[in-house]
């Protein structure tokens, strides 16, 4: 059966539809795989993430690829990982221990495991990859204990859990692994009611747009944000959430053919940005910087294949941030706005519309 692209969101969403069209129940799958009809059930109602092995198993009897069911493409597999991602089988490992963890060495506190995050939360920003996937999966192997507790201490190694899923997630796609890379997003997505912050799952929904993006489903991502909006209040992270959700609705609108609407993004995020001054990034791979918000303004018009507006803009504004490798690659210009030691205006330029 060729299956190119399944409708849904998740694993799971994806399995059903499969399961269906090959004209199978879930206890006739459950049995062709060697699973439990209760476990395939589970799954696909999202109430247990599926392990690399049942999505194999389940791939294997609908005569479908994996990839099919993770919703990646076989161009975006790595089939064979450099020397330098020789981590990837430890987070493998690591991603599919959530319900079988062993941690190495004393149990560790909350305090020593946000410590660490913040360090590979760095390396992940420097995009010292290859660190990130060294310290990252002992780390998860911790956080699926504390994640058990009870109460605000549960709550609060959850919100961390939830950090260190979307950084496996952005690892595991800097390598090509886009297998990896789904299992991660559909765990934080998961997590994120289960943290006792909205905001997480505000993130959770940018992170999951990532995947009407990538698809061209604009308009139903752009539905995805608006939704997502409902939980972000009016404090300094929120605006920084807000911002964030602002400049991927620019990128959704401006590929779904509307350069005004994405303008219009581009602009509340710049006034929630001077008016505010929210925290550049209050969570993990959050970025409500001004370089961030300028390096969209130079890229909505690219989107509209308008490459004139798009140098027109890039050539009014100077990067001065070397903390951002990524932003600051081939000497690309990026800021029509001052202050906050990132970036300088050229005086050519002029503010998004």
């Amino acid at each position: 059966m060729r299956v190119p692209d399944l409708p849904g969101d998740s694993v799971a969403d994806r399995l059903k539809a499969a399961r269906k069209l090959k004209g199978l129940s879930r206890l006739q799958l459950a049995q062709r795989a060697n699973f439990s009809q209760s476990l395939v059930k589970k799954v696909e109602q999202g109430s247990k993430p599926p392990s690399a092995a049942f999505v194999a198993g389940a791939a294997r009897v609908l005569g479908i690829k994996v990839a099919t069911l993770y919703g990646t493409r076989e161009s975006e597999v790595l089939d064979e990982p450099s020397p330098e991602s020789a981590g990837v089988a430890e987070l493998r490992g690591a991603l599919d221990a959530y319900d079988d963890p062993r941690p190495e060495g004393d149990p560790l506190t909350l305090d020593a495991v946000a410590g660490r995050l913040t360090k590979i939360s760095a390396k992940a920003l420097a995009l010292r990859n290859a660190d990130v996937l060294a310290e990252l999966p002992p780390l998860l192997h911790h956080l699926y204990v504390l994640a058990g507790e009870p109460g605000h201490a549960g709550e609060q190694a959850r919100a961390f859990l939830h950090d260190a899923y979307r950084m496996a997630a952005t690892v595991a796609g800097r390598f090509r692994q886009a297998d990896l890379a789904a299992i991660a997003s559909e765990r934080h997505i998961q997590l994120a009611p289960a943290t006792g912050d909205p905001l997480r799952i505000a993130i959770s929904a940018y992170h999951r747009s990532t995947r009407y993006l990538q698809h061209g489903d604009y308009r139903n991502g752009l539905r995805l944000l608006d939704r997502a909006r409902g939980h972000v209040a009016a404090g300094p992270a929120d605006r920084a959430i807000a911002i964030q959700l602002d400049l991927r609705a620019a990128i959704l609108a401006a590929r779904a053919g509307d350069p005004n609407e994405a303008d219009g993004y581009l602009s509340e995020a710049r006034a929630f940005a001077e008016e505010f001054h929210p925290p550049e990034t209050p969570h993990y791979n959050v970025d409500a910087s001004v370089t961030n918000i300028v390096v969209h303004w130079c890229a909505t018009p690219v989107e509209n294949y308008n490459a004139a507006e798009a140098v027109r803009r890039a050539e009014s504004v100077t990067v001065v941030d070397p903390r951002r490798p990524e932003r600051v690659a081939s000497g690309t210009t990026t800021s029509t706005w001052r202050g906050r030691g990132c970036c300088t205006a050229t005086g050519r330029g002029r503010s998004p519309s």
